[in-house]
């Protein structure tokens, strides 16, 4: 009886513990890494624009076959003209300098500001779970609670970084997009959020060819 109630606090403890880390705010300034010249890079010179992070490690197949389709997004964000305040981060925890040197060189990456964490440092605050994760640091440089779509999420992913422009949360974009998605797509009698209206039609200007580009991609 004793044991069972000691496991019960445990877990309990345990479930406390993963909430509070969950409710922590972390902040741009609380961080710094290291760029291809080995030189110090505090993430705190990018406060003020939204902050997409790619967090990877090179010897990781998911976070490889991601970089293409990040190159897709920010040509995308770019076409409709809704890049403006949105940098591109990638973030490279577990392997040594040399090896994430190495794979940079054979990789597509996007246009991006490409750093290294020594030592695998911060890598349970940006990806406690699993690789890819992908991050976004809001207007207020603070790290959204809410793990952001993959870049070959075709269209949500392209409206959250639209809609963090605009000071919203990943949490609330995806649902706006969700919910303004279904409105389309099921004919529904209700008006759309003016911010997706927005995003819709920029979008649209550029589905067939976006979509084609995303299509030959899937296929290499």
């Amino acid at each position: 009886m004793k044991k069972s109630c000691f496991l019960i606090v445990v877990f309990c403890c345990c479930i406390h513990w993963l909430h509070a880390q969950n409710a922590r705010t972390f902040t741009l300034s609380q961080f710094v890494f290291e760029d291809t010249a080995g030189k110090k890079f505090p993430l705190d010179l990018l406060k003020g624009k939204t902050v997409f992070v790619d967090c990877w490690f090179p010897a990781c197949p998911p976070c490889r076959k991601e970089m293409p389709y990040s190159q897709l997004l920010q040509k995308r964000l770019h076409t409709m003209h809704l890049d403006s305040n949105i940098v591109f981060v990638t973030i490279s925890f577990r392997q040594g300098q040399a090896e994430w040197l190495d794979m940079m060189n054979k990789l597509k990456m996007p246009n991006a500001i490409h750093l290294y964490s020594p030592a695998g440092t911060y890598s349970s605050t940006f990806a406690p779970e699993y690789f890819p994760t992908y991050r976004v640091f809001g207007l207020n440089g603070e790290m959204d609670n809410t793990i952001a779509p993959y870049p070959s999420d075709l269209g949500k992913i392209d409206f959250v970084l639209f809609a963090a422009s605009r000071g919203m949360t990943v949490y609330q974009a995806e649902k706006m997009y969700l919910l303004n998605r279904a409105i389309m797509e099921r004919g529904l009698n209700k008006e759309k959020d003016a911010l997706f209206e927005e995003y819709d039609a920029a979008f649209s200007k550029h589905a067939v060819e976006f979509k084609k580009e995303f299509d030959a991609l899937q296929k290499k």
